[in-house]
């Protein structure tokens, strides 16, 4: 999860199932009220972004981030049909920038992130609706100093109906960054399964087709969302790197054990920019960071599924 408009991961119809990078892979139609049993309930990721050039300077930028999140609890009965799915994430982003002009406050930076979403849902036997919220409260920080300026919070609701066993089909809206820049944004989605082997999915800015070659293989094709916000402290005052990008490419996934699911793949990264900016959002060095080129990138993963 992060804080700018890739966020919009969090606000696909399903009920912010985004936060689980790979749920949609195993999300069916037809699993109603069970589709719990067949969701990542832990995974761990490294991926390597290279080859990201400044457009309107000499700079360039690579990013390794390390991964890990799983869901603290099952899901928690509540109210009026409600439950309550606890998700953590920890992630490290080490940006590595070269050739940045003097005066700019950007040099190595690793950064993290932690965070805890509550995902609250309605999801009936019967009904073909599906409702739900997020609340995402996080620090984004380079730990060099901590204060107000590290928390974030993002709030997101959807709702999702049932067409037919093999369609669903819904919109949500969601606030990012409500404690300090805070932006409003729509989404949209659909998860369709043609056939039984294959599925294809658009949550927010995130789609994937994917194939079962046979039951412990998986191909798949993805654009997904990658970067955040961290506040950091330079000698300017307190500030924030907001880095963007999105995958393009491809990957396969392989079962180990009966839980256990190896994946890989790599493609273009697309989309890419980085900006410091103050508190309240205002960018400081547009003219001379701000957009990327296009790179490359790979990643591994392990995916724990069901409980």
């Amino acid at each position: 999860m992060t804080k700018t408009l890739l966020s919009l991961a969090a606000l696909q119809p399903l009920l912010g199932f985004a936060a689980v990078p790979d749920a949609l892979d195993q999300l069916t139609p037809e699993a109603g009220p069970d589709f719990l049993r067949n969701l990542n309930v832990a995974r761990t990721e490294f991926t390597g972004s290279f080859g990201m050039d400044f457009d309107n300077s000499g700079a360039d930028l690579e990013n390794y981030a390390f991964q890990v999140a799983a869901f603290v609890a099952k899901p928690i009965d509540l109210f009026a049909g409600y439950s309550m799915l606890p998700y953590f994430q920890y992630e490290a982003n080490f940006l590595r920038p070269g050739g940045v002009p003097l005066g700019i406050p950007l040099e190595n930076e690793d950064l993290h992130e932690i965070e805890l979403s509550m995902i609250f849902y309605k999801m009936e036997s019967g009904s073909p609706w599906i409702t739900g919220a997020m609340i995402s409260p996080s620090i984004a920080t380079d730990f060099q100093s901590v204060s107000g300026d590290d928390l974030f919070l993002d709030l997101a609701a959807a709702a999702g109906y049932r067409f037919s066993d093999n369609l669903i089909v819904g919109a949500g809206v969601g606030a990012l960054n409500v404690t300090g820049d805070c932006a409003v944004y729509p989404g949209i989605g659909f998860f369709w399964k043609p056939t039984d082997d294959t599925q294809v999915a658009l949550f927010g800015p995130n789609f994937r087709a994917g194939w079962d070659v046979t039951d412990s293989w998986r191909l798949g094709f993805e654009v997904r969302p990658n970067g955040g916000i961290w506040n950091i402290d330079t000698t300017g005052g307190s500030r924030n790197i907001d880095y963007s990008s999105f995958r393009v490419g491809l990957g396969s996934s392989h079962r180990l054990t009966e839980k256990l699911w190896f994946s890989y793949g790599g493609g273009m990264t697309v989309g890419n920019s980085l900006n410091i900016t103050n508190t309240e959002g205002s960018d400081l060095y547009n003219n001379t960071l701000d957009d990327l080129d296009e790179g490359y990138y790979g990643f591994i993963s392990l995916n724990l599924r069901n409980w």
